[in-house]
Protein backbone atom coordinates (compact mmCIF):
# COMPACT_ATOMS: atom_id res chain seq x y z
CA UNK A 1 0.00 0.00 0.00
CA UNK A 2 1.23 3.52 -1.12
CA UNK A 3 1.28 5.81 2.24
CA UNK A 4 3.46 9.28 2.41
CA UNK A 5 6.44 9.81 4.21
CA UNK A 6 4.17 10.30 7.34
CA UNK A 7 2.77 7.12 7.20
CA UNK A 8 -0.89 5.70 6.72
CA UNK A 9 -3.55 6.86 8.93
CA UNK A 10 -5.02 4.78 11.39
CA UNK A 11 -8.33 3.59 11.19
CA UNK A 12 -9.30 3.76 14.71
CA UNK A 13 -8.05 6.86 15.63
CA UNK A 14 -10.32 10.22 16.82
CA UNK A 15 -9.27 13.19 15.27
CA UNK A 16 -6.95 13.48 18.45
CA UNK A 17 -5.46 11.02 18.32
CA UNK A 18 -4.42 11.13 14.28
CA UNK A 19 -3.00 14.46 14.95
CA UNK A 20 -0.74 13.13 17.70
CA UNK A 21 0.35 10.59 15.85
CA UNK A 22 1.03 12.54 12.59
CA UNK A 23 3.11 14.79 15.24
CA UNK A 24 5.03 11.67 15.86
CA UNK A 25 5.59 11.16 12.68
CA UNK A 26 6.50 14.61 11.48
CA UNK A 27 9.63 14.22 14.50
CA UNK A 28 10.66 10.40 13.02
CA UNK A 29 10.89 12.38 9.20
CA UNK A 30 12.77 15.13 10.98
CA UNK A 31 15.42 12.22 12.81
CA UNK A 32 15.71 10.78 9.19
CA UNK A 33 13.88 7.11 10.95
CA UNK A 34 12.18 4.41 8.64
CA UNK A 35 8.80 3.85 9.68
CA UNK A 36 9.04 -0.30 10.97
CA UNK A 37 5.86 -1.91 9.77
CA UNK A 38 3.22 -2.71 12.31
CA UNK A 39 2.88 -6.61 11.31
CA UNK A 40 -0.25 -8.33 11.26
CA UNK A 41 -2.01 -11.23 9.56
CA UNK A 42 -3.27 -9.67 6.19
CA UNK A 43 -0.85 -7.10 5.66
CA UNK A 44 2.24 -4.95 7.28
CA UNK A 45 0.28 -1.40 8.27
CA UNK A 46 2.82 1.33 7.88
CA UNK A 47 1.71 3.98 11.15
CA UNK A 48 4.32 6.90 11.05
CA UNK A 49 5.13 6.32 14.87
CA UNK A 50 6.84 3.07 15.04
CA UNK A 51 10.77 2.73 14.12
CA UNK A 52 12.98 0.07 14.60
CA UNK A 53 16.21 0.08 16.72
CA UNK A 54 15.76 2.64 18.77
CA UNK A 55 17.52 0.74 21.25
CA UNK A 56 20.73 1.27 19.44
CA UNK A 57 19.88 4.68 17.63
CA UNK A 58 18.60 6.47 20.54
CA UNK A 59 16.27 8.62 18.10
CA UNK A 60 13.03 8.40 21.12
CA UNK A 61 14.96 10.64 23.35
CA UNK A 62 15.79 14.28 23.19
CA UNK A 63 18.90 13.83 24.90
CA UNK A 64 21.72 11.28 25.31
CA UNK A 65 21.87 11.42 28.83
CA UNK A 66 17.84 10.22 28.46
CA UNK A 67 18.12 7.53 26.31
CA UNK A 68 21.52 6.30 28.79
CA UNK A 69 19.03 6.52 31.60
CA UNK A 70 16.37 4.89 29.78
CA UNK A 71 18.78 1.92 29.24
CA UNK A 72 19.83 1.76 32.62
CA UNK A 73 16.26 1.44 33.56
CA UNK A 74 15.95 -1.57 30.79
CA UNK A 75 18.91 -3.04 32.16
CA UNK A 76 18.18 -2.89 35.98
CA UNK A 77 14.47 -3.52 35.57
CA UNK A 78 12.41 -4.82 38.96
CA UNK A 79 10.30 -7.84 38.55
CA UNK A 80 7.48 -5.70 39.74
CA UNK A 81 8.16 -2.67 36.87
CA UNK A 82 5.78 -2.21 34.27
CA UNK A 83 8.71 -0.68 31.75
CA UNK A 84 7.74 -1.86 28.19
CA UNK A 85 11.11 -2.22 26.32
CA UNK A 86 9.73 -1.70 22.84
CA UNK A 87 7.20 1.00 23.89
CA UNK A 88 9.86 2.99 25.33
CA UNK A 89 12.68 2.79 22.32
CA UNK A 90 10.45 2.73 19.75
CA UNK A 91 6.63 3.69 19.81
CA UNK A 92 7.61 7.42 19.04
CA UNK A 93 3.74 8.51 20.24
CA UNK A 94 3.39 6.90 23.92
CA UNK A 95 3.10 8.62 27.05
CA UNK A 96 6.13 6.63 28.68
CA UNK A 97 9.24 8.03 26.39
CA UNK A 98 7.37 11.27 27.10
CA UNK A 99 7.87 11.46 30.82
CA UNK A 100 11.66 10.12 30.18
CA UNK A 101 11.90 13.21 27.81
CA UNK A 102 10.12 15.23 30.10
CA UNK A 103 11.36 14.52 33.17
CA UNK A 104 14.93 13.04 32.80
CA UNK A 105 16.49 16.70 31.94
CA UNK A 106 15.07 17.77 35.82
CA UNK A 107 16.22 14.68 37.53
CA UNK A 108 19.25 15.68 35.73
CA UNK A 109 19.00 19.16 36.93
CA UNK A 110 18.41 18.09 40.64
CA UNK A 111 21.94 15.80 40.31
CA UNK A 112 24.02 18.72 39.11
CA UNK A 113 22.41 21.63 40.23
CA UNK A 114 19.30 21.25 42.56
CA UNK A 115 18.85 25.16 43.16
CA UNK A 116 18.05 25.53 39.66
CA UNK A 117 16.11 22.69 39.60
CA UNK A 118 13.65 24.03 42.96
CA UNK A 119 13.56 27.05 40.67
CA UNK A 120 12.57 25.75 37.99
CA UNK A 121 10.00 23.71 39.35
CA UNK A 122 8.70 25.76 41.70
CA UNK A 123 7.81 28.78 38.61
CA UNK A 124 6.00 25.43 37.08
CA UNK A 125 3.90 23.82 40.11
CA UNK A 126 3.29 27.08 41.76
CA UNK A 127 0.68 25.17 43.69
CA UNK A 128 2.63 23.62 45.79
CA UNK A 129 4.65 26.20 47.24
CA UNK A 130 7.93 24.00 47.03
CA UNK A 131 10.76 25.47 48.85
CA UNK A 132 13.31 22.02 47.70
CA UNK A 133 13.62 19.72 45.76
CA UNK A 134 14.97 16.74 46.98
CA UNK A 135 14.56 14.08 44.47
CA UNK A 136 12.70 13.68 40.50
CA UNK A 137 12.61 10.05 39.69
CA UNK A 138 10.18 8.08 36.79
CA UNK A 139 8.48 5.17 36.83
CA UNK A 140 8.51 4.59 40.37
CA UNK A 141 6.59 1.57 42.45
CA UNK A 142 7.33 1.43 45.57
CA UNK A 143 8.81 -1.74 46.21
CA UNK A 144 6.11 -2.40 49.43
CA UNK A 145 3.19 -1.81 47.27
CA UNK A 146 1.97 -5.47 48.09
CA UNK A 147 1.77 -3.96 51.98
CA UNK A 148 0.59 -0.54 50.73
CA UNK A 149 -1.93 -1.27 47.87
CA UNK A 150 -1.80 -4.74 46.36
CA UNK A 151 -1.70 -2.66 42.97
CA UNK A 152 1.45 -2.07 41.06
CA UNK A 153 0.36 0.91 38.85
CA UNK A 154 3.58 3.09 38.51
CA UNK A 155 3.74 6.61 39.33
CA UNK A 156 4.92 7.98 35.68
CA UNK A 157 7.32 10.59 37.82
CA UNK A 158 7.72 11.43 40.98
CA UNK A 159 8.70 14.85 42.40
CA UNK A 160 10.12 14.63 45.82
CA UNK A 161 10.24 18.22 47.89
CA UNK A 162 9.98 20.01 50.91
CA UNK A 163 7.21 22.53 51.58
CA UNK A 164 7.13 26.05 52.88
CA UNK A 165 6.88 24.91 56.24
CA UNK A 166 9.47 22.39 56.45
CA UNK A 167 7.13 19.44 55.62
CA UNK A 168 8.27 16.07 53.37
CA UNK A 169 5.97 16.23 50.46
CA UNK A 170 5.88 14.78 47.13
CA UNK A 171 3.69 14.69 43.96
CA UNK A 172 2.64 11.81 42.02
CA UNK A 173 1.98 12.83 38.12
CA UNK A 174 0.08 10.74 35.47
CA UNK A 175 1.06 12.14 32.24
CA UNK A 176 -0.69 11.45 29.18
CA UNK A 177 -0.85 11.69 25.34
CA UNK A 178 -2.73 10.67 23.27
CA UNK A 179 -4.22 7.92 25.29
CA UNK A 180 -6.69 8.45 27.91
CA UNK A 181 -6.70 7.75 31.50
CA UNK A 182 -6.65 3.62 31.66
CA UNK A 183 -9.84 1.80 32.07
CA UNK A 184 -8.77 -1.43 33.30
CA UNK A 185 -10.26 -1.87 36.95
CA UNK A 186 -8.38 -3.19 40.20
CA UNK A 187 -7.70 -6.82 39.74
CA UNK A 188 -8.94 -6.84 43.67
CA UNK A 189 -11.68 -4.84 43.98
CA UNK A 190 -12.16 -5.82 47.62
CA UNK A 191 -8.67 -4.92 48.74
CA UNK A 192 -8.66 -1.62 46.79
CA UNK A 193 -12.28 -0.78 48.23
CA UNK A 194 -10.42 -2.03 51.62
CA UNK A 195 -7.71 0.64 51.42
CA UNK A 196 -9.92 3.24 50.26
CA UNK A 197 -12.34 2.36 53.75
CA UNK A 198 -9.22 2.50 55.87
CA UNK A 199 -7.47 5.63 54.36
CA UNK A 200 -10.98 7.35 54.99
CA UNK A 201 -10.55 9.26 51.68
CA UNK A 202 -13.73 8.52 49.98
CA UNK A 203 -17.26 9.00 50.78
CA UNK A 204 -18.21 6.99 53.16
CA UNK A 205 -20.85 5.04 50.61
CA UNK A 206 -17.62 3.76 48.02
CA UNK A 207 -17.86 -0.11 48.88
CA UNK A 208 -21.60 0.39 47.75
CA UNK A 209 -21.52 2.21 45.07
CA UNK A 210 -18.24 0.33 43.77
CA UNK A 211 -20.82 -3.26 44.05
CA UNK A 212 -23.85 -1.37 42.19
CA UNK A 213 -21.18 -0.20 39.63
CA UNK A 214 -22.17 3.89 39.68
CA UNK A 215 -18.10 4.24 39.78
CA UNK A 216 -15.41 1.79 38.71
CA UNK A 217 -11.81 1.51 39.81
CA UNK A 218 -10.11 2.51 37.11
CA UNK A 219 -6.45 3.73 36.96
CA UNK A 220 -6.73 7.50 38.53
CA UNK A 221 -8.34 5.92 41.17
CA UNK A 222 -5.57 2.95 41.66
CA UNK A 223 -2.99 5.62 40.83
CA UNK A 224 -4.42 8.06 44.10
CA UNK A 225 -4.54 5.26 46.33
CA UNK A 226 -1.52 3.82 45.79
CA UNK A 227 -0.13 8.00 46.25
CA UNK A 228 -2.25 8.43 49.20
CA UNK A 229 -0.74 4.77 51.08
CA UNK A 230 2.74 5.63 50.66
CA UNK A 231 2.70 9.49 51.57
CA UNK A 232 1.28 7.39 55.24
CA UNK A 233 3.98 4.93 55.10
CA UNK A 234 7.03 7.75 54.29
CA UNK A 235 5.41 10.43 56.51
CA UNK A 236 4.99 12.63 53.54
CA UNK A 237 2.38 14.85 52.45
CA UNK A 238 0.99 13.06 49.24
CA UNK A 239 -0.44 14.99 45.62
CA UNK A 240 -1.58 13.52 42.45
CA UNK A 241 -1.01 15.49 39.11
CA UNK A 242 -2.29 14.53 35.48
CA UNK A 243 -0.36 16.19 32.88
CA UNK A 244 -1.83 16.27 29.29
CA UNK A 245 -2.09 18.41 26.44
CA UNK A 246 -4.77 21.53 26.56
CA UNK A 247 -6.63 19.49 23.86
CA UNK A 248 -6.78 16.30 25.42
CA UNK A 249 -10.50 15.42 25.73
CA UNK A 250 -11.05 13.65 28.47
CA UNK A 251 -8.30 14.85 30.99
CA UNK A 252 -10.29 16.97 33.13
CA UNK A 253 -13.40 14.79 32.82
CA UNK A 254 -11.49 11.99 34.25
CA UNK A 255 -9.42 13.94 37.37
CA UNK A 256 -12.91 15.64 38.05
CA UNK A 257 -15.02 12.92 37.96
CA UNK A 258 -12.50 11.18 40.67
CA UNK A 259 -12.56 14.31 42.89
CA UNK A 260 -16.35 13.90 43.18
CA UNK A 261 -16.16 10.95 44.72
CA UNK A 262 -13.50 12.14 47.06
CA UNK A 263 -14.59 13.65 50.60
CA UNK A 264 -13.83 17.47 51.65
CA UNK A 265 -10.31 16.77 52.80
CA UNK A 266 -9.12 15.33 50.18
CA UNK A 267 -10.08 16.79 47.11
CA UNK A 268 -7.69 19.22 47.04
CA UNK A 269 -5.29 16.32 46.64
CA UNK A 270 -5.81 15.26 42.65
CA UNK A 271 -5.33 18.05 40.07
CA UNK A 272 -4.77 18.36 36.25
CA UNK A 273 -2.76 20.77 34.69
CA UNK A 274 -1.97 21.22 30.82
CA UNK A 275 1.77 20.30 29.12
CA UNK A 276 1.68 23.41 27.54
CA UNK A 277 1.85 25.22 30.89
CA UNK A 278 4.06 22.95 33.01
CA UNK A 279 6.56 23.37 29.61
CA UNK A 280 6.05 26.83 29.56
CA UNK A 281 7.09 27.15 33.68
CA UNK A 282 10.04 25.32 33.01
CA UNK A 283 11.38 27.47 30.37
CA UNK A 284 10.30 30.49 32.27
CA UNK A 285 13.43 29.59 34.86
CA UNK A 286 15.14 27.41 32.77
CA UNK A 287 18.76 27.27 32.99
CA UNK A 288 20.46 27.81 29.25
CA UNK A 289 22.11 24.28 29.37
CA UNK A 290 18.54 22.67 29.01
CA UNK A 291 16.56 25.40 27.52
CA UNK A 292 16.79 23.77 24.30
CA UNK A 293 15.67 20.02 25.29
CA UNK A 294 12.49 21.70 26.56
CA UNK A 295 12.24 23.75 23.57
CA UNK A 296 12.35 20.37 21.62
CA UNK A 297 10.25 19.07 23.20
CA UNK A 298 7.42 21.51 23.14
CA UNK A 299 8.07 21.26 19.43
CA UNK A 300 7.62 17.34 19.78
CA UNK A 301 4.44 16.72 21.28
CA UNK A 302 2.42 20.11 21.24
CA UNK A 303 2.93 21.73 18.20
CA UNK A 304 -0.56 21.03 16.64
CA UNK A 305 -0.88 23.55 14.41
CA UNK A 306 2.06 21.84 12.47
CA UNK A 307 0.46 18.95 12.23
CA UNK A 308 -2.91 20.50 11.74
CA UNK A 309 -1.27 22.11 8.12
CA UNK A 310 1.15 19.02 7.08
CA UNK A 311 -3.07 16.62 7.66
CA UNK A 312 -4.67 19.47 5.21
CA UNK A 313 -1.94 18.89 2.39
CA UNK A 314 -2.11 15.27 2.30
Amino acid sequence: MKHSIYGEPYAGDTKYVALCRLLQSIYRVKCKQAIRPYVCRDRHYYYGNYIANGETSGANFLEDYIFEYAKYRVANKKSYETIGQDRLFNNLLSSQPMAFNLFCPLRHMVEHNREAATEVLRAALPKYRIARVVDVDLEFIPSNYEKLTGDKSAMDAIIKFEDELGRSCFIAIETKYSEALGTNEASNKKLTVKVAEKLKCFNSDIAKRVENKDIKLTQIYRNFLLSEAYGIYSGAESYSLVLAPEIHPSTDREVRSLRDELNDDFKYKIDSLSLESFVEGVLAKCPDAYRSCFERFRERYLMFDKARSIQQSL
